[in-house]
């Protein structure tokens, strides 16, 4: 598997990603590599039982979603554009006036951003430094940001020691001061039983309230059972309302689907049975939500909830089943809500990158499709709605080892990658 100049080697043994590189990196750069492919590519159980040689992942009886015989239109071309860099960025988000960004830099972070005359982003202060609290551990560190819908809050989900995901407010003034480490209010921690499949995304619906992606805990095949356990945060996206009091750190809004103590769920649940869900985005048209799940061995998946069926607390069927592939555990008398796109591993495919919504008219001929990549081909692909399904896209785009999307609030497409690089996506005629 070629990346322009750099070779780089993936064989998964097991549970377990062995990586060789040969490569021109600076070496924090290769180190970073190599704990982000053991982070993302789905790995988990440290232990060497066999070998399945690179390109010979077995095939299973379960019925694979195939790409639509249905002729597609042309693959809709984009240009990648260099336009800055930062130490290990995990998320890039926009400002509430939109004058800029903030940059969260996985060793805790954030930073002022902008956009330059020539396009470019410039790279500023700190505004935050949460490094004294962030572990960077296994999967850790500073993994998302959002801002509260007035713009006053700035959300953060960091691993705080010892391998704890704690979401936390800050206050915000936009200027000089930034934010402010001692305005800290904790909202919500949760232990973390193994040092991967932390999730980490945060967003902010409409009505203000925080959506918190969990993955399951880690290991690999779930061993603590926590898919499609209800009872606990791992494998769910939270929704909560932080908008309270000092001394209230949440309420749950009422609409939440499990609300009125549904006997064996927790009312935060929003939906569940999710693996690693890494990175979520809400169609800011319609309100959909987009989901793209890292799977374990065989498939990566992603999924799309309606706006109309929030309150069905939908169900995405990790462990029981993964993608559309039934494992172990699967009920039939269950309602799994099945993934509108999956692709197996192979051909230099290993683990999903989402994800965000075009809109606002900047790519032509994506509008309303939903962008994502995975991070060993890094190549740029788009679910694009034809009128009738949802077809796959290659925008003939790359961008190397890719780690977050983000659309900003001039509705342009950034991408992040673990080389430390960002990017930004544009037509082939921009």
């Amino acid at each position: 598997m070629k990346f322009q100049k750099h070779f780089i080697k993936i064989q998964k043994i097991d549970q377990t990603y062995l990586v060789s590189v040969r490569a021109n990196l600076f070496m924090k750069k290769l180190a970073f590599f190599i704990n982000i492919v053991l982070v993302f590519s789905g790995c988990g159980d440290t232990s060497v039982t066999s070998s399945l040689p690179q390109g010979s992942i077995p095939t299973t009886t379960s019925e694979v979603l195939q790409e639509s015989e249905a002729k597609l239109p042309e693959p809709l071309p984009l240009t990648v554009v260099r336009v800055g860099e930062a130490e290990q960025p995990m998320v890039l988000i926009s400002k509430p006036k939109g004058d800029g960004f903030l940059l969260g830099e996985r060793k805790g972070q954030i930073k002022n951003s902008g956009v330059n005359d020539d396009g470019s982003l410039s790279v500023g202060e700190t505004l935050l430094d949460l490094s004294d609290a962030v572990s960077t551990a296994g999967e850790g560190g500073l993994l998302g940001m959002a801002f509260s819908k007035d713009g006053s809050q700035l959300f953060v989900n960091y691993t705080a020691k010892p391998m704890t995901t704690r979401v936390s407010s800050f206050t915000f003034v936009d200027g000089l001061s930034g934010g402010d480490v001692e305005s800290e209010k904790m909202i919500i921690e949760i232990p973390q039983p193994y040092p991967n499949h932390n999730g980490g995304h945060l967003l902010v619906d409409n009505n203000g309230n925080l959506l918190i992606g969990l993955g399951d805990g880690g290991a690999g095949n779930d061993p603590l059972g926590h898919g499609q356990n209800t009872s606990t945060f791992h494998g769910s996206i939270l929704r909560i309302n932080p908008n309270t009091p000092k001394d209230t750190p949440y309420i749950v809004p009422s609409d939440n689907p499990f609300s009125r103590d549904t006997l064996g769920f927790l009312s935060e649940i929003f939906l569940y049975g999710l693996r690693n869900p890494w990175r979520f985005d809400f169609d800011p048209f319609n309100g959909d939500l987009w989901i793209a799940d890292v799977g374990q061995d065989r498939l990566e998946e992603i999924n799309l909830l309606p706006s109309d069926s929030y309150t069905d607390g939908a169900n995405f069927g990790w462990a029981s089943m993964e993608g559309t592939l039934k494992r172990l555990g699967y009920k039939p008398d269950v309602k799994y809500h099945e993934p509108i796109h999956e692709y197996e591993h192979g051909d230099g495919r290993c683990s999903i990158i989402g994800g965000v919504v075009v809109r606002n008219g900047n790519l032509e001929g994506l509008e309303g499709s939903f962008i994502y990549s995975d991070l060993c081909d890094g190549k740029i692909r788009a679910l694009v709605f034809n009128g009738e399904q949802w077809t796959d896209h290659d925008l003939e785009a790359f961008v190397e080892l890719p780690i977050s999307f983000t659309r900003a609030s001039d509705g342009r497409i950034y991408v992040l990658s673990a080389t430390g690089e960002i990017f930004r996506l544009e037509g082939k005629d921009e």
